[in-house]
């Protein structure tokens, strides 16, 4: 009897192209799979190890990269349907190679890209990827500004080169036509892709085990992206658990009451907020900060053993301090969703990113029906994440790069200015708004704690090109530019937030690891709003009401977020999310919901390590859950978000 690999010689004799798509394939779950290994060999202390789950994880990437590797044949067996009588048999062979070379560039391009993007954000390509892509200009500079191309970019031409060295050995010798090779390579044109693309589901990986990292390094990268590219929308009600909308509506309505509120209706969530205090009238101008990635983790006023931010530390003292607010996701512009439309974040993409997202009910609205002039400020060129369109169609006025001076810029990366250029033009707008007598807000967004990590030397004894360096230097450049700030005669009437939009770095054992989402907030106003620290639990998204709150202004509004200091303290909690799971964290019990109509429940079991320990939905607090996403996302998709 014949051995396997003996018939399978045989076989490539009797069909060299065929043989030769086989090769390919095989050369393609190879590097695959060699990823997958470097990948779990760089995050071994955060993978899990036993054989059962190794297993799985190779077993089903095995299948993913299959599935992924017939589009890669894709024009390898469409070259191969060209007849030999149009082309001479030399002309196939070099055509055929060359072909091959570029194919394996692009295979080894996707394995190194995959694993530098798996070193930023410890997951498999996702639409965060994709958006990347779509700003190519932003990719391609911070590419170029973070990574050694003169090095990575020729090493990834030679290695595929020796690659298609090796594989040239196979080359067929001779091209006949046939119907019967005619129909294998129609299926390898057309059947076996549309079979993998309605046959397989990224889904399959989603709960392959009880550690996330193994569930990302299951996925293929060039497959994720493809699927991300068509499912970064998540219509609520079509994916996730879902109860009747009059039931969810009431429940919410109850969540959101308050002794100061008056609902506007019977239905919505429009409603009358009544504030007044002793600062009610005096109308201070109002600066938030939002500040690039700044990790809880890296202040030592948050309990960091070792930390990047001398000056914050200093400034609490000063301060209000929000010791336990959770930022709602991981991305810059889920941050500025929550702070400045104060609801929870809905799957998919971010409302900042979603059509018809203007008019709506705003902390900018608020300030508008208070007298203020209001500002959107940003280092960079406000078009990335749509970030311009959405402020301008709520009624800020843009101010971003294309608004700063040339002469001024002391440095600058892909992702935009210094911070001390960009506070300099925060310290200009409050001098104009100050003179033409008109109070203000100003909305803030940092860049320079981003990769690729430089920032203008001198001012702090941080590395280039490191974390920690670029944010030694925005907690200079905040020092920096309240110290001149102090200098100015608004200052006394000028509150400051300085506040993340979401944390450096949110990967952790589980989906939802509590410890990754937790942010600074510090509220500093001498004169206006006492020091003073509160550890209650609370959600990036009451920034907004809890701010108005304290500053005595009342104003009509349909957002979801709440007073903190006008909740019941037993009633706390904050929302934590990736794209796809959301979290519902109160007490110590975080509640999630997936896309395949799941929910589960975990008790926290040490919130500093996100160890958690699974139990039984507890009703009320599913129910709660539901009814804060259900009708955020229902609320937006019927325009019921909107200033009316």
């Amino acid at each position: 009897m014949q051995s396997l690999m003996e018939r399978l010689s045989q076989w490539r004799k009797e069909n060299p192209s065929g043989g030769y798509l086989l090769l390919l394939l095989a050369t393609w779950c190879v590097v695959q799979a060699l990823t997958r290994l470097v990948m779990l060999v760089s995050s071994a202390d955060a993978a899990s190890l036993g054989p059962i789950d190794l297993v799985k994880v190779f077993g089903l990437g095995f299948v993913y990269d299959v599935g992924a590797g017939f589009f890669f044949l894709f024009l390898p067996a469409l070259f191969l349907l060209v007849p030999q009588r149009f082309l001479s048999v030399r002309v196939h062979r070099w055509g055929l190679a060359a072909l091959t070379l570029f194919l394996n560039v692009f295979m080894i391009f996707c394995a190194v890209s995959l694993y530098l993007y798996w070193q930023e954000f410890h997951t498999n390509f996702n639409f965060i990827a994709v958006d990347y892509l779509v700003y190519t200009q932003e990719m391609l500079q911070q590419i170029v500004q973070s990574f050694p191309l003169e090095i990575i970019l020729p090493a990834i031409f030679a290695v595929a080169a020796v690659i298609t060295w090796g594989q040239a050995h196979f080359l067929p010798q001779s091209f006949p036509w046939s119907g019967r090779r005619a129909l294998a390579l129609f299926c390898v044109l057309v059947v076996l892709p549309v079979a993998v693309a309605c046959g397989t589901s990224p889904k399959w990986r989603t709960h392959l085990t009880e550690n996330r990292y193994n569930n990302e390094l299951a996925g293929n990268g060039p497959y994720e992206f493809v699927h991300a590219f068509f499912a970064n929308e998540l219509d609520y009600m079509a994916f996730y658990q879902t109860e009747d909308s009059t039931v969810a509506r009431t429940r919410l309505r109850q969540m959101i009451a308050a002794p100061n509120v008056t609902f506007a209706d019977d239905e919505t969530t429009l409603r009358d907020v009544k504030n007044e205090n002793a600062l009610t009238g005096r109308k201070p101008n109002v600066v938030i900060i939002t500040v690039e990635s700044l990790s809880a983790s890296f202040l030592g006023a948050y309990g960091a053993p070792h930390s990047e931010t001398p000056y914050l530390d200093a400034l609490t003292k000063e301060s209000f301090t929000f010791y336990n607010m959770y930022a709602t996701g991981t991305r810059t512009v889920r941050g500025l969703e929550a702070i400045t439309l104060a609801v929870p974040p809905t799957p998919g993409q971010s409302i900042l990113r979603r059509p018809d997202n203007g008019n709506l009910s705003s902390l900018g609205e608020a300030f508008r029906q208070n007298g203020y002039a209001r500002d959107f400020l940003y280092g960079g060129y406000g078009y990335f994440d749509n970030m311009n369109a959405f402020f301008e169609s709520n009624g800020y006025t843009i101010k971003d790069r294309t608004s700063i001076p040339s002469e001024e810029v002391i440095q600058e990366t892909v992702w935009g200015v210094a911070d001390e250029t960009l506070f300099t033009q925060v310290l200009r707008s409050l001098d104009e708004h100050a003179a033409a007598g008109e109070p203000a807000f100003e909305m803030v967004m940092t860049t320079s704690n981003h990769r690729p990590f430089t920032f203008p030397e001198g001012r702090v004894d941080g590395q280039q090109g490191t974390r920690g360096g670029a944010v030694r230097y925005t907690d200079w450049a905040i020092h920096d530019f309240l110290e001149r700030a102090k200098q100015k005669p608004w200052f006394d009437n000028t509150v400051f937030v300085i506040v993340a939009d979401h944390q450096a770095g949110v990967a952790g054992k589980t989906a939802l690891p509590i410890d990754k989402y937790r942010i600074p907030c510090i509220v500093y106003a001498p004169g206006l709003i006492p020091q003073g620290r509160t550890d209650r639990l609370v959600s990036q998204m009451d920034l907004g009401p809890t701010l108005l709150g304290a500053l005595g202004l009342s104003y009509r509004t349909s957002w979801l977020g709440r007073d903190l200091f006008r909740t019941p303290e037993s009633e706390d909690r904050a929302f934590i999310s990736t794209y796809q799971s959301l979290g519902l964290v109160k007490g110590s019990e975080l509640v999630v919901l997936t896309p395949d109509k799941a929910i589960a429940a975990n008790h926290i079991e040490n919130w500093a390590t996100s160890d958690y320990m699974k139990e039984e939905v507890p009703t009320s607090l599913g129910e709660e859950a539901v009814s804060w996403y259900q009708e955020a996302s229902d609320l937006f998709k019927n325009g019921l978000l909107k200033n009316r």
